[in-house]
């Protein structure tokens, strides 16, 4: 029993010594928490304004890719008009040689002159 005793008087020491700062304990830990709150408000609120950037910018993308997409489609279209005309008007000339390649069955290469 007297350890029991022991124990109950070193727990009353202890909370008589630790009374006055229970307070500036408290306040402490009221401020850390009112600080991870606010910090976690404003990180879930950065990670949702990230992602709506992240659909923004991929929707930006996809309309670029179709825009390109239709400007190669005209340049084709144009390249395919190209005469001997208009090939000479852009700088092209007449080979001297003309040399044609033939693969073989075995994979030799085999130059033909015309």
């Amino acid at each position: 029993m007297t350890s029991t005793h022991d124990l109950q008087l070193h727990i009353e020491r202890v909370a008589v010594r630790y009374q006055p700062y229970l307070s500036r304990i408290a306040a402490l830990l009221v401020v850390v928490c009112a600080l991870s709150a606010f910090l976690y408000g404003f990180f879930l609120l950065e990670a949702v304004g990230q992602a709506a950037s992240l659909t923004s910018a991929e929707r930006q993308i996809h309309d670029i890719s179709s825009q390109l997409g239709i400007l190669e489609g005209q340049y084709l279209a144009a390249t395919k008009e190209l005469t001997p005309e208009r090939a000479a008007m852009l700088g092209y000339v007449t080979p001297a040689k003309v040399s044609t390649v033939v693969v073989g069955a075995a994979t030799s290469l085999s130059f033909v002159s015309h």
